[in-house]
């Protein structure tokens, strides 16, 4: 829950064009360059797989409990009622709170998925994952081998004068194209479009300023959310799942497969994500090199996730008392409350609507930021649960499912 946060705040923060492309922000300061290849080496989608495979576990340990209780169809009901309340969370979350990268609408999707399948074995399980990878990976060697015959007509096309001349409307759609993808992966942070989108959003009017996020949102939600996050989520979910089903995450595995993973997540992990770091970097951030390093996207950021776990889980076994341990699991205790108050948090720190500090800064100042909300969190979660049962998103997302109010205060 405090891991996914390293990666938002980019986005939080400032145009997503930084992040993609930090090069063009190295006169803001913070070392944006540098700090970006730290956190794409070590983070870079790891922490959501992290935050993927615990929903898909935390969603079985739930099914096992309601089927404990109240075998059949009751549990399916229950099950289905909470997705749909989830999915209410989502869309307050991107549709309210303004936070055009949510997460939860994508999770409570894949969860439709996950019921059926709470009986299998990690095998099983396993299996299902790597398929839904190669599926997912296989539409993105699709996308890079599209992007390698895009570059390769416009160049042909630039370099002979007549073949621009004779262009049909459908050649002239893709050199287009191609220049919207070299754009992209080359943005100008002193363009029109991109200041006048950091005015909107730190100092515009209200009207304005939700006209903006409410587009991003839904496009962000229609585009990305259901073409590439959906099996993105869903493959690490099944992960999960085998690893809880596994005793891995349930901590009655042998001692020594959690050392395993450490060591088998980094050694592959780390050296393919610093691999792919060094290539952008060295590459200007070319988009093909981008489009290819996708096709194995998911196979380094879920190894360097494992990599992370097996850490985690090393630490919680050797420390599971220690007060370091106690202080952050109340961070995911209300994970729920925890992640919408990101939203909030990073809101009221750089929209209009609080300090407006969109856009002014960037790089490691970012994590000065990060360490804050962190501080708060783990304060505001150890406080509240001393006096309560229950996150607020939290009581009210359990009371919603069950349909009657559950206690809240101790």
């Amino acid at each position: 829950m405090l891991g996914i946060l390293l990666m938002n705040i980019w986005s939080f923060a400032g145009p997503q064009a930084i992040y993609d492309y930090p090069v063009a922000a190295t006169d803001w300061g913070g070392a944006p360059l540098q700090t970006w290849a730290v956190m794409h080496t070590l983070f870079e989608g790891s922490q959501r797989a992290l935050f993927s495979m615990l929903f898909g576990a935390g969603m079985l340990l739930m099914v096992n409990r309601l089927d404990e209780r109240a075998p059949g169809s009751g549990s399916a009901r229950i099950y289905y009622r909470r997705l749909g309340f989830l999915m209410l969370f989502g869309l307050f979350d991107l549709f309210v709170l303004l936070w055009p990268a949510d997460i939860l609408f994508i999770y409570a999707l894949c969860g439709l998925l996950l019921y059926p399948l709470r009986k299998l074995e990690p095998r099983s399980l396993l299996l299902l994952a790597l398929a839904v990878f190669a599926v997912q990976g296989g539409l993105r060697a699709m996308n890079w081998q599209d992007s390698i015959r895009l570059r390769a007509e416009y160049m042909a096309v630039q370099a002979d004068p007549a073949l621009a001349v004779a262009a049909d409307p459908a050649r002239k759609q893709r050199m287009e194209e191609w220049e919207a993808i070299e754009q992209r992966a080359h943005p100008d942070l002193d363009s029109p479009k991109t200041r006048e989108l950091i005015r909107i959003t730190g100092k515009g009017e209200i009207g304005e300023f939700l006209a903006s996020k409410l587009q991003t949102s839904l496009i962000l939600l229609l585009v990305v959310g259901v073409k590439w996050l959906l099996l993105d989520s869903l493959g690490a979910m099944l992960v999960g799942m085998a690893l809880l089903r596994a005793g891995v995450l349930g901590m009655t595995a042998a001692p020594r497969s959690y050392l395993l993973m450490l060591l088998l997540g980094y050694g592959i992990g780390l050296p393919l994500a610093a691999w792919e770091t060094a290539g952008l970097i060295g590459s200007d951030f070319d988009p093909v090199l981008k489009a290819r390093n996708l096709v194995h996207y998911d196979f380094r950021r879920m190894a360097v996730g494992l990599g992370h776990l097996g850490l985690i889980l090393l630490f919680c076994r050797n420390y599971p008392h220690s007060w370091l341990a106690t202080r952050i699991a109340a961070v995911g205790r209300m994970a729920l409350s925890n992640y919408l108050g990101q939203s909030i948090l990073c809101g009221l720190l750089f929209y209009t609507v609080g300090f407006g500090l969109y856009g002014q800064f960037t790089g490691y100042y970012l994590y000065l930021v990060t360490a804050g909300v962190w501080i708060v969190q783990i304060a505001f979660s150890n406080w509240w649960l001393e006096r309560h049962h229950f996150g607020p998103f939290e009581w009210a997302w359990k009371s919603l499912t069950y349909r009657q109010r559950q206690p809240l205060r101790r």
